[in-house]
This record gives structure tokens, sequence and C-alpha cells, in this order.
């Protein structure tokens, strides 16, 4: 199983192609000139970068639940858990 440390440890390319081949996306924002995307992979919530315009990946890294909360908060759906 992946943890934080270990994912943090590999390379940039590592980590995406890890994220790309065993996450599961979940969600998508818009941060000014990016698409950040989120994932689950093992126990892990992972955002990639993605800057549209040069066609390239600027950064991905372990973000913790509350983050994953207040960022993603107008795209979580609960309604089904009080049906």
């Amino acid at each position: 199983m992946l943890d934080k440390e270990l994912f943090d440890s590999l390379p940039e390319s590592e980590k995406v192609t890890e994220v790309l081949a065993h996450g599961h996306e979940l969600m998508h924002r818009i941060y000014i000139y990016y698409v950040v995307k989120l994932f689950r992979i093992d126990n892990l919530f992972v955002e990639i970068w993605y800057q549209q315009v040069s066609n390239r990946i600027d950064k991905v890294e372990v973000v913790e639940l509350d983050d994953v909360i207040h960022l993603y908060e107008s795209q979580i759906n609960i309604s089904d858990v009080f049906k």
C-alpha cells in the first residue's frame, strides 16, 4: 500500500505514472491557468496540476482530507445519504 512518505519520495514522473495507472479520478477544478484533477490512490488523495496552454503537468501532490473538503465542497454531493 502506498503511503504519503513513499509517494512524496518518488520522482515527479513516477508520481504521475502511478496516479494515472492506479488512481481513480474523483473531481476536477480550475485554478487560474490550471486544470487540477483530484485522484484517489490507495488511501491518498492526490492532485495533478495540468497547464493546458503549455500542455504540461507542473505539480503532483498529496492533499489532506480537510483540504479536499474545502477545495471541492461545491462538487461534493451527499444527498443520497439522506434518502
